[in-house]
């Protein structure tokens, strides 16, 4: 399997020289083992020291004499599923507090446990990232990934779009990164799919979610009924993209609301889902308050949805949200991310925002975009008033599409193809 750049690398090596403990947490699979081993040591630097949690006899022989096991004065040491062991927090604690150089780098693919213990022992002492499986920029080889068209954009603006629009990549490239965004669509980004046969991609997906019920579960807390949990797994990611409803989910279920709000936060601290806030702009439009639950990763969510065909709108959106969030990741000061809908129909499926931009975003499932797309794009742009975006903010549309090519739909909207978003700036 070929290694792959990752965006978050030098935010993660920036933090490392300036906190004394980072935390990296995400999905089990997503690459954070590689991420730290492979791709993070810099020539001329000790090699990290490595402890793998997971090893029963490894943490048994941490236990026995931590702060002495741990304590390799100035060269990095990593923990790996370091929420099996939490006692160790304080070792790390005491060993910070010395100032005499010690850095730790606390990998976990489950949040609350890890978190909790950094909230309580190393406040003030640790920065948290997050890695996810690969983004489409990620899906190539060299040592550093380049920028995205998502960079240029946000960076950018509309003058980013024009120059994308007259300068298209050539015929090979263009062909290259579409089939690379049908292949993301189909079965996402977790690394270890590639280069199996579509039959060996369909067992690890089957093997990945045993393996999540069977141990990553039993991190979280305890589930009476694992057949149960599997089921509400199958219901919530058929209803990828959806407003979420507990109610309507428990009755389907057969459980208590209280059961699915469990099991569902679950699955959203594991990496699994991701809980999409709706956008609150101060005006008396009547807007939805509940959340959109999003599955963060395509392959996972057809499989356990059941859908197939890249053409499928929900599964379109899920995946140009999964690619949002993994390109949020890796910002220094990363904007808000939420959705815009109105109980009379008005729909936005993303904004992204700061103080000083204000980039609108729709997903469509379809190879041929057009001026009425733009509509909620423009209404929203030109309309609402947003706390802590400013009145001069530059504000832009994207409708993203299937399509080939990038034009202007109306005043400051743009169409743009999933592949040209997603995929390198420049070729």
């Amino acid at each position: 399997m070929a290694l792959h750049p990752r965006k978050l690398l030098p935010l993660l090596r920036s933090r490392l020289s300036k906190w004394p403990v980072v935390v990296l947490t995400g999905a089990r699979q997503s690459g954070k083992t590689t991420l730290v081993r492979d791709l993070l040591p810099a020539r001329g630097e000790p090699s990290p020291a490595y402890f793998s949690l997971d090893d029963p006899d490894e943490r048994l022989r941490l236990s026995a004499d931590p702060v002495r096991r741990l304590d390799h004065g100035t060269r990095l040491v990593i923990l790996d599923e370091v929420q099996k062991q939490p006692g160790l927090m304080d070792s790390v604690k005491l060993l910070a507090d010395r100032r005499k150089g010690h850095r730790f780098l606390l990998l976990g693919s489950s949040q609350i446990l890890l978190l909790r213990q950094v909230r309580e022992t190393l406040a003030g002492r640790a920065t948290l990232l997050d890695l996810w499986p690969l983004a489409m920029v990620e899906m190539c080889e060299g040592e550093a990934a380049p920028e995205s068209g998502l960079d240029r954009i946000w960076e950018e603006g509309e003058s980013a779009l024009l120059q994308m629009a007259a300068e298209p990549p050539e015929a090979e490239v263009a062909r290259r990164w579409r089939n690379t965004a049908d292949y993301a669509l189909e079965w996402g980004g977790y690394p270890a799919l590639e280069g199996f046969s579509v039959e060996d991609r369909q067992v690890w997906l089957r093997d990945f979610r045993r393996t999540y019920l069977e141990r990553d579960l039993s991190d979280l807390g305890q589930v009476a009924d694992l057949d149960q949990f599997a089921l509400s797994q199958n219901l919530v990611a058929s209803r990828t993209a959806g407003i979420l409803s507990y109610s309507e989910l428990s009755r389907e279920l057969g459980v208590a609301v209280n059961t699915m709000k469990r099991y569902l936060r679950f699955l959203e601290i594991s990496y699994q889902i991701f809980l999409l806030r709706p956008l609150l702009p101060t005006s008396s439009a009547r807007l939805v308050k509940s959340p959109k639950v999003y599955w963060t990763d395509p392959g996972p969510a057809r499989q356990l949805s059941g859908r197939i065909g890249v053409e499928d709108g929900h599964l379109f959106e899920t995946f140009i949200l999964d690619e949002l969030l993994r390109w949020l990741s890796w910002q220094t000061d990363p904007p808000q991310i939420h959705f815009y809908r109105t109980h009379a129909g008005r729909e936005v499926d993303f904004v992204l925002q700061s103080s000083r931009r204000l980039l609108a975003i729709e997903a469509k499932a379809t190879r041929n975009v057009n001026r009425l797309d733009a509509r909620p794009l423009q209404e929203l742009l030109e309309s609402a008033r947003i706390p802590g975006v400013s009145e001069d903010a530059r504000r832009l549309g994207l409708v993203v599409g299937r399509g080939r090519e990038v034009e202007k739909l109306a005043p400051h909207v743009w169409a743009v193809p999933d592949w040209r978003l997603f995929s390198p700036a420049r070729s």
